[in-house]
């Protein structure tokens, strides 16, 4: 078999690690480039105080809002453990994160819940988040009629640079690909498009919402991408 990873992770030195300990074959080919949009800021000065990270890069790229919301100490809500992580490194300040599966509508759930809990529908509301997400936490703020300001800081693009050959896979047993975005996978499948259907493929994903259309045929094995890295070799050993 051959595992290919496709989007960064936390733990990948730690799943190589395993790979390499069990005597698997692992390889790593990011297929995005993160480009911070600094044009994208918050206004000077904006009111705030609820802070919402839709991923790690938006925390990394909101740095010049750091020392300010280490300061005001805001209420702090992320997608997932890794995130967070990334936020008492960077901030120095925990976030409260969908513990069972990371996803935009568990964050929303959340955050509602909050509003319901604490009777308390004045809050101001920043989103750091990539242009081109989901709006799932944008639009449940906007229909219960909450201030927010929705910062587009960074933009996914195409890695050109990065090939994906025949090579990279093994046409006698499955390979498993590690994907975290429907970004991700569509760019994955425009790079293999020449080739891929000869492969045995399972996809590793964070949620079904991933190889939504993918094609009824796709096969995949859902794993919260909060686990750690042995969570990800045992279900793949499982599944051989």
């Amino acid at each position: 078999m051959k595992i290919l990873v496709l989007s960064e992770m936390t733990i990948y030195p730690e799943i190589k690690k395993i790979c390499e300990y069990k005597g698997l074959a692992i390889d790593k080919k990011i297929i995005i480039k993160i480009n911070a949009k600094p044009d994208c800021y918050p206004p000077v000065n904006i009111q705030y105080d609820v802070i919402i990270f839709q991923s790690k890069n938006a925390v990394i790229h909101c740095d010049r809002m750091w020392e300010d919301i280490k300061k005001r100490k805001p209420v702090i809500y992320c997608l997932g453990k890794y995130t967070n992580d990334v936020v008492k490194e960077k901030i120095g300040l925990n976030a409260v994160y969908p513990k069972d599966e990371s996803s935009s509508e568990n964050l929303a759930k959340i955050i509602y819940a909050k509003m319901l809990e604490t009777n308390d529908y004045s809050k101001k509301y920043i989103i750091f988040t990539g242009l081109g997400g989901r709006n799932v936490i944008k639009k449940m703020l906007k229909k219960n009629n909450q201030i927010f300001y929705n910062s587009n800081i960074y933009e996914r693009k195409k890695n050109e640079e990065i090939k994906i050959e025949e090579s990279d896979l093994n046409q006698n047993s499955i390979n498993y690909i590690i994907v975290s975005s429907k970004f991700a996978l569509k760019i994955f499948l425009d790079k293999t498009s020449r080739f891929i259907k000869k492969y045995k493929l399972v996809y590793i994903i964070p949620n079904k919402r991933v190889i939504d259309n993918a094609g009824d045929n796709t096969n995949s094995i859902v794993i919260n991408n909060s686990y750690e890295a042995s969570s990800y070799i045992d279900a793949i050993l499982n599944n051989e």
